[in-house]
């Protein structure tokens, strides 16, 4: 019986492209790295994001998507374009949270995600 979410990994090409995107535009903290720098995770709350290359690992475009929670989705997005970064869908709203799709420079796809209240 699965029980929780152990990781996503994030496959990606260039190591420190990777590192300077999800450390400085996304402003993740990296906790393990291993593999000579390749492979870098970064928890937040009860999940890691293992972001790294391994020959087996390709990026794609229609491969792993990540929703990042934030505290205020607007005041991301706004922060995220002023770093360079292009919003493929721009926010919209569900019945239960409010999301804005874009990519790392790999092309892997990721979100920002605002839950609703209950």
């Amino acid at each position: 019986m699965i029980t929780e979410v152990a990781f996503v990994a994030i496959a990606v090409t260039d190591p420190e492209r990777a590192r300077k995107f999800y450390q400085e535009t996304l402003e993740l903290k990296p906790g393990l790295t291993a593999m000579n720098g390749g492979w870098v995770e970064y928890e937040l709350g009860a999940t890691t994001i293992g972001v790294g290359c391994h020959p087996d690992w390709k990026p794609s475009r229609d491969g792993t998507t990540v929703a990042f929670e934030v505290d205020d989705i607007d005041a991301t997005i706004a922060k995220l374009k002023e770093r360079g970064v292009t919003f493929e869908m721009e926010k919209i709203e569900t019945p239960v949270c409010w999301m804005a799709q874009f990519r790392d420079p790999d092309g892997n796809r990721l979100l920002a995600h605002k839950r609703k209240q209950k």
